[in-house]
């Protein structure tokens, strides 16, 4: 099941690399991004049925670019 996720981010030099690579890492696969200023739309599907997606949302909030993360219904 694909899940969209908005997130909230200060653009700077390797976020965007950053927060690509913790969704891979979680094991997450990126089905699809939309970008605007400062904002990600991320589309994400988990590679199998462990991955929990509230897991996901807190490590993302880690992140020193992130500003918010939401999931969207």
């Amino acid at each position: 099941m694909v899940t969209r996720l908005n997130i909230a981010f200060a653009p700077g030099e390797g976020a965007l690399v950053r927060m690509l690579g913790l969704v891979e890492r979680r094991g997450f696969d990126v089905r699809g991004v939309s970008m605007a200023d400062g904002s990600m739309m991320l589309d994400v599907e988990a590679r199998d049925g462990s991955r929990r997606l509230d897991m996901l949302d807190l490590q993302l909030r880690r992140l020193v670019d992130v500003r918010d993360v939401r999931v969207a219904t």
